[in-house]
């Protein structure tokens, strides 16, 4: 059973330098090493509570992140960051950067626009952002909230493809009119180092990380309403119950410190992680079962996710680009790689689990994340903050 417990408090926006992902707890930690060691060595030979081949996926149990009310903790604390600031008639800084985490499937800040009926504005073609004079009219003039939901929409890395982000840069700069200018965090360390946008705009602010009791409020919440009334949570190693709290009111299990570490406290790769690991019990209808047993699903630890293939460089050359534009069209991709002919790993990577496609754009997949940055990181790729 799912415990009902007070929501926390919407978390202001806090500045991108003060970012700390929450921390991996010690045992997970060791387990995690431990874990991959023994893969190396042998195959596991410690019996779980149910095996894993005795469980089937559970997809069909949530629906898609993207829901407007699973992004209403975000929402609300877009609203407690920047409600003064958006009336104040003279305020310090006309300009809000907000880098937002990767992997963001649900445009966040263009629903946040929407929801208040700020003008937005538009973002130019792709194929015009390889012109060597932008055909694009830079109109940021009217009264009220202007928001840039997604700032890598207007550029590619490529020697052509920066023109339209330096001119918007210098419009920016001079602007007198509230505005807010959503990029993302692999976007946004790429323009601090291609156009000098750190040196532009003010200093940009960021969602606080999930922790552990955030991660597990809202989980648990998206859970109660979409879930069977009744539904066990369970884990398959030992049987207990992952939502379970002791008499002073801690967690039983480090289930969700372990999540919150391993997502990097990202709401939205955290929840894809989440619904990747929750299964049910294929022979649940067996007479072997209680009807508790039949409103328990499963959560297991998830598969390693590998990379495919001998050239490990063009894989993640390929997941670099992708997280820095957010999605990519196949010939859009070609272009922004140092070496043509990138589609047959292109697809390994789609098989693999590591990019999905959506209306003929590629993008990350929000639950492959931490090992592409893993990835990334081990090979000496510049990172992001998040």
């Amino acid at each position: 059973m799912i415990r009902n417990t007070p929501p926390p408090e919407p978390q202001p926006l806090i500045a991108l330098a003060d970012l700390e992902a929450p921390p991996w707890p010690e045992r997970a930690a060791l387990k995690m090493a431990m874990m991959r060691l023994r893969t190396l060595l042998t195959r596991r030979d410690k019996t779980p509570f149910i095996a894993e081949d005795r469980l089937d996926d559970s997809a069909d149990v949530f629906g898609d992140l993207a829901t407007p009310p699973f992004c209403d903790p975000l929402m609300d604390e877009l609203d407690d960051t920047l409600a003064d600031w958006a009336t104040d008639a003279a305020p310090r800084h006309w300009l809000k950067p907000i880098v937002l985490p990767p992997c963001n499937e649900q445009d966040l800040l263009r629903q946040w626009a929407r929801r208040h009926h700020h003008d937005v504005l538009a973002p130019p073609a792709r194929d015009a952002l390889l012109m060597d004079t932008p055909e694009q009219t830079l109109d940021l003039s009217g009264d009220g909230v202007l928001v840039i939901p997604r700032l890598e929409d207007w550029f590619l890395r490529h020697r052509c493809g920066l023109g339209l982000i330096r001119a918007l840069l210098e419009a920016l700069a001079g602007l007198e009119r509230h505005c807010v200018i959503g990029c993302n965090s692999w976007a946004w360390a790429f323009l601090c180092k291609a156009v000098d946008a750190h040196l532009i705009l003010p200093e940009p602010l960021t969602f606080k990380p999930f922790d552990e009791p955030r991660l597990r409020c809202w989980i648990a919440d998206i859970a109660r309403e979409q879930a069977v009334e009744g539904t066990r949570f369970r884990l398959n190693s030992n049987g207990e119950n992952i939502f379970a709290l002791d008499k002073k009111d801690r967690p039983r299990e480090e289930y969700f410190e372990t999540l919150a570490a391993r997502s990097r406290g990202i709401a939205w790769v955290a929840w894809h992680i989440w619904q990747r690991s929750i299964k049910k019990a294929r022979d649940a209808d067996d007479n072997d079962h209680s009807e508790d047993d039949r409103q328990t699903l499963w959560v297991v630890a998830l598969e390693e996710f590998s990379l495919p293939g001998s050239d490990g460089t063009q894989a993640l050359l390929i997941l670099q680009a992708l997280l820095i534009h957010e999605d990519l069209g196949a010939r859009e991709l070609e272009r922004v790689l140092p070496d043509p002919g990138t589609q047959g790993m292109r697809h390994a990577l789609h098989r693999a689990g590591f990019i999905g496609e959506r209306d003929g754009r590629y993008y990350c997949r929000p639950a492959a994340y931490p090992a592409i940055r893993e990835g990334l990181a081990t090979a000496g790729f510049p990172l992001d903050a998040w």
